[in-house]
């Protein structure tokens, strides 16, 4: 078994979580690499992955036998196996902070669950403490991006729309080791600027001073 998940078997443990439902998929990729659709079932023996037809060869290609988790394509659970999962737990813990109520009844319905319970965000808080791997990818995301500011001062020229500045940023991103952004760039100047998540528009680069009488000073 992977050491993510048999750190959080253990934790779950010391609850007296015998089981536990994770739908939230960040958490589902820090603890399996799996990025494809889906909800993974750590029940008293076994660690599951549901998903569906569209997915099932590509999660069985991520996996290693060392990742002891079981792939299972939801067309061929029936209802009653949905009822034996956690048959033999007393408590099994979800995310109640990703997991609506709506997502809960259901839970509770289709697993026939004696008792679901609050997990107190145990997976987030163990995502906190990077491993030697996590924190190279940091280091590696720090220096790209300090790279990629020094590269845009000398690209940006006036005239230049927020667009293609902001263009210009990803692809610098990704020509240079990264695999994407962690969110949408923001490139704003003028008016837009009052904005903090602006989104890049065909608003050209201008050059104006500063006129600081305006402000008082």
């Amino acid at each position: 078994m992977n050491e993510r998940l048999r750190w959080l078997r253990n934790n779950l443990k010391s609850q007296n979580i015998q089981g536990m439902i994770v739908s939230n998929p960040i958490n589902i990729q820090y603890l399996t690499n799996i990025k494809a659709e889906g909800m993974l079932l750590l029940t008293l023996r076994e660690n599951i992955y549901v998903t569906d037809d569209r997915y099932v060869e590509d999660v069985k290609r991520i996996l290693t036998i060392d990742d002891e988790i079981i792939v299972t394509n939801m067309r061929d659970i029936s209802p009653e196996d949905y009822e034996n999962f956690f048959m033999f737990c007393e408590n099994v813990g979800f995310e109640e902070n990703y997991v609506t109520y709506a997502k809960y009844k259901e839970f509770m319905h289709k697993f026939k669950i004696h008792n679901l319970v609050e997990t107190e965000e145990i997976v987030e808080k163990q995502r906190e403490i990077k491993d030697e791997q996590e924190i190279s990818y940091v280091r590696k995301a720090c220096e790209i991006t300090d790279n990629c500011f020094s590269h845009i001062l000398k690209y940006i020229k006036k005239g230049m729309t927020e667009k293609q500045i902001a263009d210009e940023i990803e692809r610098y991103f990704k020509e240079n080791g990264a695999s994407g952004t962690s969110f949408d760039t923001i490139v704003a100047s003028g008016p837009n600027s009052a904005y903090p998540h602006a989104i890049p528009t065909d608003r050209k680069i201008e050059s104006r001073r500063c006129n600081n009488n305006r402000y008082g000073m």
